[in-house]
């Protein structure tokens, strides 16, 4: 649809104080986003966010929606899930090796632009021992089937 012929009929409707950096937070249980999603929110800085996924640690879900397969990962670092997930944003892999695998061919992030959503699985108070993280990421690889063939995970 070409739009040039309707400019005459658009209606400014609002004018933001800062430029358009994502949407806000929706809360813990509603986190699922494309990979441009996210490298936005990150790049952007986006306070909201950043201060949400700075507090906790929890377990995380990578789908490649190319071809199904799933990563499962964990954040228990002294700055949660942001770090982990900015880590992403630089690599595309975060230094997992079947993700490193998958992306090698596409330094540029294109692969993971047009394939990968990240969802949050489940979260945890920052203060969380890492070993209560390390086994519930052992729990979600199980149940979704993200080792082997079947998925990215290679431990």
């Amino acid at each position: 649809m070409n739009l040039e012929n309707h400019y005459d009929d658009f209606e400014v409707a609002e004018i933001l104080r800062e430029p358009y950096s994502g949407r806000s937070f929706p809360g813990y249980e509603g986190i699922n986003l494309s990979f441009n999603e996210l490298e936005s929110i990150v790049k952007n800085g986006r306070p909201d966010w950043k201060a949400a996924l700075q507090s906790v640690k929890g377990i995380y879900l990578i789908t490649d929606t190319l071809t199904s397969k799933r990563y499962v990962g964990l954040a228990d670092g002294e700055t949660g899930i942001w770090s982990r997930w900015s880590d992403y944003v630089a690599s595309g892999h975060g230094g997992n090796a079947g993700l490193r695998e998958l992306v090698k061919e596409y330094p540029d992030l294109a692969y993971c632009r047009a394939n990968f959503r990240f969802a949050l699985l489940e979260y945890r108070s920052i203060h969380t021992p890492s070993k209560v993280i390390i086994d519930r990421e052992k729990f979600w690889k199980e149940i979704l089937l993200s080792r082997g063939k079947e998925g990215l995970n290679r431990n």
